[in-house]
């Protein structure tokens, strides 16, 4: 294709979509365009360059509702006020486009069409005469692509073109929806659910966000791992396992009905300072594998006992700001909460962003 043709095709794309180079390769195709995949090759056209196409030889004579369509197919499109079409799921093979309106009755071939292909063409149209003057085929895949305040609609693209659109937001059908941890495209590109949840707690507590409860050094830790079938059909092959490697039981159970739910256990002791270990569950089905993760947090505090008093460990607030880890009796502990003190891995009182370390340092958080 010559730079002055890619420049009419791109002008054409600006006055169809409102996309500067919207089919260009290595560009994002039109977000609006209604191209949804179904089987079969996707041609998109531009007549005379943008113009609307003229309806006999004779100079000045337009068309009102010129179609193309695909010889011994069904599928047929109306060309726009700015001359483009798309078609969609066009058979392998040769297809014969014909162009009808007003005086016009022409076609065109379109030789060896494969149906993984998105062919863009630039056709020239007058009378009687159709012909493809520039000629793009490149692999296509499906996505599911976003439309500011419209969801997401599902597009044909080239395999070039995929980055760009993943970069705006894009995603197969399947795939996680972006800024979700829990929200997958469905077949309809819609963002649903992954077909399994899994809720982790932390001794009975959904500690999803740190710092979580607050539990002795020594003490002993359930976890808990509800798992769900959020999906439409049954779930098989489940398995649970931690990130920091406890042992998860879930006795025999490897199968999920929809909707129903099982509740896998480990254990654990704990240790001294903020803790964070996260669930995830995998499972097939006749849908495909399913996934999902949870988070868990605790704090690990230490208590002494002198003989005198239980005792409870905290960051101290000197008169310049700085902490260091003192001990003081539980009865003791409101007065020096309210004094700005706090437990290592909890927040630091008026530093948005900053905990306490296990020496009491402050540190961003993690």
């Amino acid at each position: 294709m010559t730079s002055t043709n890619r420049s009419i095709f791109a002008i054409a794309c600006v006055a169809l979509f409102g996309v500067v180079g919207c089919s260009r390769p290595g560009s994002p195709t039109d977000p609006t365009a209604s191209n949804a995949l179904t089987p079969g090759a996707t041609i998109t056209g531009i007549v005379n360059g943008g113009g609307t196409p003229s309806t006999s030889s004779s100079p000045g004579v337009r068309s009102a509702g010129m179609t193309v369509t695909i010889d011994g197919t069904e599928l047929s499109a109306a060309l726009d006020g700015s001359g483009a079409f798309t078609l969609s799921g066009v058979p392998s093979g040769d297809a014969k486009l014909r162009f009808n309106g007003g005086n016009v009755s022409a076609t065109a071939v379109l030789a060896g069409v494969r149906a993984d292909q998105l062919i863009e063409i630039q056709v020239s149209l007058n009378g009687a005469t159709a012909t493809i003057v520039n000629e793009l085929r490149s692999s296509k895949v499906q996505l599911c692509h976003r439309s500011d305040g419209q969801g997401y609609h599902l597009i044909d693209v080239s395999v070039s073109a995929e980055p760009a659109h993943r970069a705006h937001g894009d995603g197969e059908i399947g795939d996680p929806v972006p800024g979700t941890l829990t929200k997958v495209f469905n077949s309809n590109c819609e963002p649903a659910g992954r077909g399994v949840n899994i809720e982790k707690l932390t001794n009975g507590q959904d500690a999803d966000d740190a710092p979580g409860p607050s539990i002795t050094v020594g003490a002993p830790i359930t976890w808990t791992y509800i798992v769900t079938n959020t999906g439409l059909v049954p779930l098989t092959g489940i398995a649970v396992v931690d990130n920091k490697g406890v042992a998860v039981n879930c006795g025999l159970q490897t199968t999920l009905a929809v909707g129903a739910s099982m509740t896998c256990t480990a254990t654990g002791i704990a240790v001294l300072g903020p803790y964070t270990n996260i669930g995830t569950v995998t499972a097939s089905s006749s849908a495909g594998a399913r996934t999902d993760s949870d988070p868990s947090h605790y704090l690990g505090v230490a208590v002494v006992d002198d003989g005198d008093s239980v005792k409870v460990s905290l960051c101290h607030r000197e008169g310049n700001g700085s902490y260091h880890l003192i001990n003081v009796s539980i009865n003791a502990e409101p007065a020096h909460r309210a004094h700005g003190d706090g437990k290592p891995g909890e927040s630091v009182p008026s530093q948005p962003g900053m905990i306490f370390g296990s020496s009491c340092a402050v540190i961003a958080t993690p």
